[in-house]
């Protein structure tokens, strides 16, 4: 009865904890992302910030967890439970195993969540995500008026409905001078231009009738690798970070002490899963 009191206490301290985490990363996402997520309809960025909070929070859960039972065992000692326990012959250690065991089955589903969903998954939405906005900021643009986002600058002369006029369009491979254009799908289609590019110093011209440009091809890409390997890991670590939370909970004595170690810690282990996606 005593343990399960301790298990719910601990592992309801642990989803606070992790949420708290993921609400302050939303908010710096957000702020990130805030003219793209705003202007687009809820419909279009709700799916990405669904997502991104799921990921986000599977990722966070793991430490989280070592937090919350570092935290909650510690409080078990002052308290004097341990003593309790230990009165009937069970030894501390007790808690440890008994908690991964009873963890086992949301180890088992972050190992497979992980699989699941991984960086690739939200970068591919944030990509989306950009191009509906690029779209929306082209297709929206008032005449005689120029227009920066990302790493895209659009002058408009003039238009007539969804067909733009006197068009100047630059981008990261050059400059676009074109009569009349027109958005379709995630292309922009150039009317009688001229497009300017550099190489090795030099400006070349080419003129065209037609030239279209695929977003989808301009914008930079995010190097993202599957990394499922970090994810296992990560997924896993509470297995051997409940074990160092309870030798620190049986070492240390002082509270300031206490904390600044599993603060320590924590920043550690995040440290070393940043290196190892580096290596990977």
């Amino acid at each position: 009865m005593l343990f399960r009191w301790f298990f719910w206490r601990f592992l309801k301290l642990s989803l606070l904890i992790c949420f708290l985490f993921n609400f302050l990363f939303l908010i710096f996402q957000v702020i990130k992302l805030d003219q793209i997520i705003f202007r687009l309809p809820s419909k279009e960025s709700l799916p990405f910030l669904l997502l991104w909070f799921f990921y986000y929070f599977l990722y966070m859960l793991p430490i989280s967890l070592f937090i919350a039972f570092s935290l909650s065992l510690f409080e078990f000692k002052e308290s004097k439970k341990l003593h309790v326990i230990q009165s009937f012959g069970i030894k501390p250690s007790y808690l440890y195993t008994k908690s991964v065991t009873y963890l086992s089955p949301i180890l088992l589903a972050l190992v497979i969540s992980s699989i699941l969903i991984n960086e690739e998954h939200i970068g591919y939405l944030r990509r989306q995500l950009t191009i509906k906005y690029y779209t929306l900021m082209l297709t929206s643009i008032s005449p005689k008026s120029f227009q920066s986002f990302g790493q895209f600058t659009l002058y408009v002369e003039g238009r007539d409905g969804n067909r733009l006029e006197g068009i100047f369009f630059k981008f990261q491979e050059g400059v676009v001078v074109a009569k009349k254009a027109y958005v379709k799908d995630e292309e922009i289609i150039f009317e009688k231009g001229s497009l300017l590019t550099q190489r090795e110093g030099k400006t070349f011209s080419t003129d065209f009738e037609n030239y279209s440009l695929n977003l989808k091809m301009v914008m930079p890409r995010e190097d993202i690798k599957k990394k499922y390997t970090v994810s296992i890991v990560n997924a896993l670590s509470p297995l051997l970070l409940l074990a160092i939370a309870y030798l620190l909970v049986q070492v240390l004595e002082h509270h300031h002490r206490f904390y600044y170690m599993v603060g320590l810690i924590s920043i550690l282990y995040e440290l070393i899963l940043f290196l190892l996606k580096q290596r990977l």
